[in-house]
């Protein structure tokens, strides 16, 4: 199934659906990273509107993985992996615990250190 076919299930509120073809697509290291990164975007995007805050922080820092693994430079990673840790953080506040919220900060002052 094609993203464009999964973000048209989302809009029409199939977000279970969506989920389970989204997961497909990041599991499959065939795949680019950047691919890999929007289907994490949309898994968060996917829980957040169910709101569970918890399992979309965590596609969140997903997707800050893939990104850090790749091959690009690593100012060029923080700061693309930069706004998706604050969007994981933003989450783990409103339903995570404190673990969460200290590994996200930690993880956000790492990027921000790559970023000067």
């Amino acid at each position: 199934m094609s993203l464009q076919e999964i973000v048209v299930m989302i809009h029409d509120g199939e977000y279970g659906r969506a989920i389970a073809s989204l997961e497909f697509e990041v599991k499959d290291e065939t795949k680019p990273p950047q691919t890999r990164v929007e289907c994490c975007r949309w898994l968060a995007e996917c829980n957040r509107r169910l709101e569970d805050y918890q399992e979309a922080g965590n596609w969140y820092i997903e997707a800050v993985r893939i990104i850090l693994a790749s091959q690009a430079d690593n100012r060029s990673k923080a700061k693309q992996a930069l706004p998706l840790c604050d969007k994981a953080l933003e989450a783990y506040e409103k339903e995570g615990d404190s673990a969460d919220v200290l590994v996200a900060t930690r993880v956000k002052q790492y990027l921000g250190g790559l970023c000067k």
